[in-house]
């Protein structure tokens, strides 16, 4: 951490260090914790909770129909109260469908997505979804508000209440329940710190119109547009693996590959994350008119998130099963293997991700849609090829490895295209 807080001003070093700081502390209570949780829970209650989080994880993306990307780069702070309130009632709106849809027809809309599995809990995931979408709001008007103290704490209240939840009900031997509500609230928990910071703005509320948020449909019209099935698309390939798990090999390999993903997405979370929240709430201070900045500052930080980066990589990849078994029991072991395959693909997505919320700024959504398409059609020319060739679940999930990491070079390619492009544009005005 002390590398990273040399890469940038002062003060940029400071707010990573600060959300950081309280994502070190959640992770490590997570870490810590995760031995006692991995011998309450068996694997085939991991692949129900893992499931369930990724269809969660689908459609919370498009929730807002990501309107609330629009809060931190909007023109004043009473245009961002509005597609505020804007991404609230859109979430309300999708929250309540999904429910209805749920309750309704739940069998046959979960056998789309090989979630046969939780049926039983499926009234949980509009929870999930409004829950998820309500903390992801709020937390786009903490980074308009560069309110990073706030979201730092909140990975304090999230960790504790997720993991110390999830053993309560463990103990009390309810199932997979159990490790669903502990994940819905290490998502959700950060809900009432970051809205008691809004609250302190209520005056701002009193601009809030229909007109004005009218005017935010149109005048950010590609976000639901294009951002939005970009995203949709993007966490879709996320969680796609694992229904595609599901159906090919049963839940017991997608609860070892569901421990083995968030286990070592660990550093991502604890500085991958935190440097893009605090990258995209600078970028989007500079705004497109300052590509030369933006630039220079992308420079800097994507030398040193490869150096962080490549640590954790080379530990897995020479010890990854020798950990799990000894961290989370011998039954986890396997776990171990498929972390060493994945940990490629996280490497590339941790130095990538920061840098790619430059799409955001610059407003190339429909671009950003089209690298989205191109994840997907990899994601299902892997997994057929898998099937086809009836493929262990090694292979696949190397195959797969590989595919998502050179989409991720796609896309840090094409964010620098962008800054340079601006540069160029900038000059030839000037």
């Amino acid at each position: 951490m002390k590398k990273i807080r040399g890469v940038f001003n002062s003060k940029f070093g400071k707010n990573v260090m600060i959300i950081a700081g309280g994502t070190a502390f959640a992770q490590a209570i997570t870490l810590l914790l995760s031995p006692v949780i991995t011998r309450i829970y068996s694997p085939e209650e991991f692949g129900v909770v893992t499931v369930f989080s990724a269809i969660v994880g689908v459609f919370v993306v498009y929730a807002s129909l990501r309107y609330e990307r629009t809060i931190p780069i909007a023109e004043s702070k009473e245009m961002s109260v509005n597609m505020l309130t804007l991404s609230f009632i859109i979430l309300s709106i999708f929250s309540i469908t999904i429910g209805g849809i749920l309750l309704i027809t739940g069998n046959t809309f979960l056998r789309l997505f090989d979630g046969e599995l939780i049926y039983k809990y499926r009234l949980l995931i509009p929870i999930g979804i409004f829950l998820s979408g309500t903390y992801e709001i709020l937390n786009q008007w903490a980074l308009k508000e560069k309110n990073f103290k706030g979201i730092g704490k909140t990975k304090f209240s999230q960790s504790i209440s997720g993991n110390g939840i999830k053993i309560g009900l463990g103990v009390l031997g309810i199932g997979p329940v159990g490790l669903i509500i502990g994940r819905i609230a290490s998502q959700s928990a950060g809900i009432p710190l970051l809205g008691k910071s809004l609250l302190k703005d209520r005056r701002y509320f009193t601009n809030v119109s229909f007109k004005d948020m009218q005017w935010g449909l149109k005048r950010y019209y590609h976000f639901p547009i294009y951002s939005g099935p970009s995203k949709f698309i993007h966490n879709m390939t996320t969680q796609l693996p694992i229904m595609f798990l599901a159906g090919l090999f049963g839940g017991q390999i997608v609860g070892l590959y569901g421990l083995a993903n968030s286990v070592i997405k660990m550093p991502m979370e604890l500085i991958g994350t935190s440097v893009a929240n605090v990258f995209y709430g600078e970028i989007a201070g500079l705004g497109k008119e300052n590509p030369e900045k933006i630039k220079a500052l992308t420079q800097k930080l994507q030398k040193k998130l490869i150096l962080v980066g490549s640590m954790p990589l080379i530990v897995l990849l020479l010890f990854g099963p020798l950990l799990f078994s000894l961290v989370f029991g011998e039954e986890w072991y396997q776990a171990g293997e498929y972390a060493r395959l994945l940990s490629v693909l996280v490497f590339f997505n941790f130095i990538t991700t920061p840098i790619s919320n430059v799409s955001s700024v610059f407003e190339k959504m429909k671009e950003t849609l089209w690298i989205a398409i191109l994840r997907l059609l990899l994601i299902f020319f892997v997994f057929g090829l898998a099937k086809y060739l009836s493929l262990n679940s090694y292979w696949t999930i190397g195959l797969y490895s590989l595919a998502m990491s050179i989409n991720y070079l796609t896309i840090y390619l094409f964010a620098q295209w962008i800054i340079n492009n601006a540069i160029k544009e900038k000059e030839a005005t000037s």
